[in-house]
């Protein structure tokens, strides 16, 4: 091997090297934020199955509201990040979103991934890229304001967390929203209608930023995990081109001993 061809496997070491510090640092960052969100999404869900048990208590029989009587043309939601370096997490999404889109005639897009994915399908209504870094309920209030003015008619698809390993994409039914039976002991206080229909647009919006934040949570993760698997292969690949370099270099070295030998002999016999 050349002296050039071993500055450019030194010179790769030394990127490679470089490469993996990003790495690790990109990976502590992630499992860092991932702790306060998955402290933050535990109470979360907390709070939304009280909200699910509410919701078997409230009459949604007499209520004509567009989020319960499901009217409107079906719409799909897809959530995705705004960031990528996270592995397959945005590609497996929209390849559901894709699986999945015949089905309905009008598109809402969370995330600049699925924005930019989809920025010239015919379906799209609306778009939403870099309106947090956390999920909040604001956000989840305007979104479903937003979706209300389509339709009540809503699917959504996120990102599951199944495990810190596993994050897997999900098509849920968001709306029409079923209810319980109105209980004859109870007074309600607005009536039973108005109550209904104010409950089922807070509902909506709850569902809608667990989503979100689970969404986030797996983002994470996914992120984590890649950048993990991302440095491991940085060293790996460190670890083989250090191998090939000393190689080359000891051939190299046995060469000019045995140019240098080759030479004093020569000059011996002259």
């Amino acid at each position: 091997m050349s002296r050039g061809k071993l500055r450019s496997v030194k010179a790769r070491i030394q990127s490679t090297s470089s490469l993996m510090k990003i790495t690790r640092a990109m990976e502590m960052v992630a499992r860092a934020r991932v702790r306060k969100l998955e402290e933050s999404f535990s109470k979360i869900k907390r709070f939304i199955a009280s909200v699910e048990q509410i919701r078997e208590h409230v009459d949604f029989s007499s209520c004509e509201h567009p989020f319960i009587t499901g009217k409107g043309k079906p719409v799909l939601i897809v959530i995705t990040s705004d960031m990528g370096l996270c592995g397959a997490f945005n590609a497996e999404i929209l390849r559901e979103a894709e699986r999945r889109l015949k089905d309905f005639e009008g598109l809402i897009t969370v995330g600049s991934k699925a924005t930019a994915h989809f920025s010239k399908n015919n379906k799209l209504i609306k778009s939403y890229q870099r309106m947090y870094d956390v999920p909040t309920l604001n956000f989840a209030a305007a979104l479903m304001e937003d979706v209300l003015k389509i339709t009540g008619n809503v699917q959504v698809i996120y990102a599951k967390f199944i495990n810190r390993l596993v994050q897997r994409p999900v098509c849920l039914q968001l709306t029409p929203v079923t209810g319980g039976k109105k209980i004859e002991r109870y007074e309600y206080e607005p009536q039973s209608e108005e109550l209904a229909a104010n409950f089922v647009n807070f509902y909506v919006a709850t569902k809608l930023y667990s989503l979100l934040y689970e969404t986030k949570v797996s983002e994470m993760y996914a992120r984590q995990n890649a950048m993990r698997n991302a440095t491991e292969n940085a060293k790996e690949m460190i670890r083989t081109l250090t191998l090939e370099y000393n190689k080359a270099r000891q051939s190299s070295i046995t060469q000019e001993l045995i140019e240098i030998v080759t030479g004093a002999e020569a000059l011996k016999e002259q």
